[in-house]
């Protein structure tokens, strides 16, 4: 049986050839920082953080982008999203815990250090 992640990176492998909308990117995103967050958390953290499972953190983080949303002003880039995506698909709890995030996801709205 194919665990989650290898799952969703199988899935997403094929949004790279043309990219993730920005509604496909944020969803995708949120669901993989909620799901390493309570996957990769140690138990005794698990009781102070601001949502009881995984689920609630993707429906909060939601509906906060939302409303962000409206004041987001982004140069999205589908395909750096894509690789994003893939990248946090394969991430490990060891990756995880130690900040070690996919370069490509701090660029999808485009060079910070260009502006």
């Amino acid at each position: 049986m194919l665990s989650r992640f290898a799952l969703a990176a199988l899935v997403l492998s094929s949004f790279v050839a043309c990219g993730v909308s920005e509604d496909e990117f944020s969803t995708e995103y949120v669901g993989y920082s909620c799901d390493l967050t309570f996957e990769c958390s140690d138990e005794a953290v698990l009781p102070y953080l601001p949502y009881s499972d995984a689920e609630d953190c993707k429906a909060q983080l939601s509906e906060s982008d939302e409303t962000e949303e409206a004041e987001d002003d982004c140069d999205y880039d589908k395909g750096l999203a894509a690789e994003c995506l893939d990248a946090m698909a394969a991430m490990t709890c060891d990756d995880w815990n130690a900040g070690n995030f996919p370069p490509s996801c701090t660029k999808v709205c485009g060079d910070s250090s260009a502006s």
